[in-house]
């Protein structure tokens, strides 16, 4: 990480300062968004997704809230740069916590992105040209277990919470575990450490084969015990789920009505459009 922060405190900075500090501590407690950005001080770590892990990075927002609030009241925070800064850092940090007080941390199941599919995806995205690469890879893989673990914990918790996930969501997730653990390859993780150093390679195919003992457990929780739990849950979608997203997603909270009403003037005027060309084209065919 940097030293950003150490270079002033925190309670004497500026909103891009805020900012800045708020990325070093998010880092330390979320190593797959250092590893995106380029900070390679968490490489051999993967988040807590337990749900003591999701109060610490709740908590980080909160604690920088604050900050940024006794930020906004200093000399010089009047400026453009630092009010694009705190508005853009106060919006992203109260749309997460709107998320978190929701629970939707404890029920983030769906085939495309998740933390299981985060930890996966992470090491696609790391270096591996050297053998001191592979050896900060092998590390990570074998804190794939622990990292999965807290992330069933979570969808424990939200279960018992009375917060499920869907489950056609929850069927399509162990259908992909089923698929990355494979059968006779060993599973993605060992096709993906194939390419690593001779020296390191039983190494790293004993960390890979950890990664997919992970990957079996939580396959198996999910099928023998998650989804009998969630089969026949009521509709998990709605109105304030989907408003939530939106708002995460835009950074904006949007008029759900007028966004759809007005995606569906423009879908009309689009189909009068291709039929009035597709006339031109071929006078009478179009239906």
């Amino acid at each position: 990480m940097s030293d950003r922060a150490s270079v002033t405190p925190v309670d004497a900075a500026l909103p891009r300062q805020i900012a800045d500090a708020y990325v070093d501590e998010l880092i330390g407690h979320d190593p797959i968004t250092g590893t995106l950005l380029g900070v390679p001080d968490g490489d051999d770590r993967l988040p807590d997704f337990s749900p003591d892990g999701q109060a610490r990075q709740a908590e980080l927002a909160r604690t920088t809230l604050k900050r940024l609030t006794a930020a906004e009241a200093l000399p010089g925070a009047d400026s453009s740069r630092e009010q694009r800064c705190a508005r853009l850092l106060r919006e992203r940090l109260t749309a997460r916590l709107v998320m978190y007080e929701a629970g939707e941390g404890l029920r983030e199941i769906n085939p495309l992105d998740s933390p299981l599919h985060q930890i996966r995806r992470v090491f696609t995205v790391m270096p591996a040209r050297s053998v001191r690469d592979w050896v900060v890879i092998g590390q990570r893989l074998r804190g794939v277990p622990a990292a999965l673990e807290g992330y069933r914990v979570a969808l424990a918790e939200g279960a018992a919470r009375g917060l499920p996930a869907g489950p056609r969501q929850v069927a399509s997730v162990i259908g992909q575990l089923t698929e990355w653990i494979g059968s006779g390859d060993g599973g993605w993780f060992a096709v993906f450490v194939a390419d690593g150093p001779q020296a390191l390679r039983a190494e790293l195919a004993q960390a890979a084969a950890e990664a997919t003992g992970g990957l079996a457990a939580l396959r198996d929780w999910l099928r023998e015990v998650y989804a009998p739990a969630v089969r026949g849950a009521p509709d998990v979608v709605g109105r304030e789920r989907y408003a939530r997203f939106a708002r995460l997603w835009m950074g904006a909270d949007l008029d759900l009505a007028e966004a759809y009403a007005y995606g569906w003037s423009e879908f009309h005027q689009l189909l009068a459009d291709m039929r009035a060309e597709a006339d031109r084209v071929l006078p009478g065919a179009a239906t």
